[in-house]
């Protein structure tokens, strides 16, 4: 643009500084503005908002499907899981949508590290349902006593390790949910675990 002002006008060198000086003015005020008049808390609380929409609709759907699989299976204990995760789903959304939507605070790494959570449970739930199908073939062939006995416990080991982002997930949720700023939320001891037992999830699903 200075350029092309030089170019047109023909200016001196006096006027030319003068328009570079209130471009780069113009061009600085612009974030500065944007932050000043809460357009950036607007976009992020609308990106925050959206993005929670997107992946409980995408979590719920891919639960429900285990649910239902579940349920013809006939693993109780499974399905038990499956409606405790549906309850920890909905309160989640409920938290983000009220009490950080549209706030300065908004904890990023606490959103991140329990859905990466959330999304391990529901993987945990479809792998019993692999493993169901599995048994229903091998109950159907008695000399397979040892394979069977091997599904049950990979079964027990899903279940249990689902128990223990239960409760990482809500331990975490009720302190965050009465934090008042960013440096309580750093010194959270639940919020490490959390993020622990999530980095912990991301390894295990990538070898899987």
């Amino acid at each position: 643009m200075v350029g092309l002002f030089a170019w047109w006008f023909q200016a001196p060198w006096w006027l030319l500084g003068i328009y570079t000086v209130a471009a780069v003015l113009i061009a600085l005020s612009v974030p500065l503005l944007y932050r000043l008049f809460g357009y950036k808390m607007q976009d992020e609380a609308l990106w925050l908002n959206e993005r929670n929409l997107r992946e409980h609709a995408t979590l719920m759907q891919r639960l429900d499907n285990a649910r239902e699989s579940l349920t013809e299976l006939n693993i109780t204990a499974g399905v038990k899981q499956a409606n405790i995760l549906t309850d920890i789903l909905d309160d989640y959304r409920s938290v983000v949508e009220t009490r950080f939507i549209g706030k300065q605070f908004a904890p990023i790494t606490y959103l991140n590290a329990a859905r990466s959570v959330q999304e391990h449970v529901v993987q945990n739930l479809t792998d019993m349902v692999a493993v169901g199908h599995s048994l229903a073939g091998l109950n159907r062939q008695a000399a397979q006593s040892d394979l069977h006995q091997e599904q049950q416990q990979r079964i027990t080991t899903l279940l249990a390790e689902n128990d223990k982002f239960f409760t990482a997930l809500n331990e975490t949720a009720v302190e965050v949910a009465n934090i008042r700023s960013v440096s309580q939320f750093e010194r959270l001891d639940t919020l490490a675990r959390l993020v622990s037992l999530a980095q912990t999830a991301s390894h295990t699903g990538t070898q899987s």
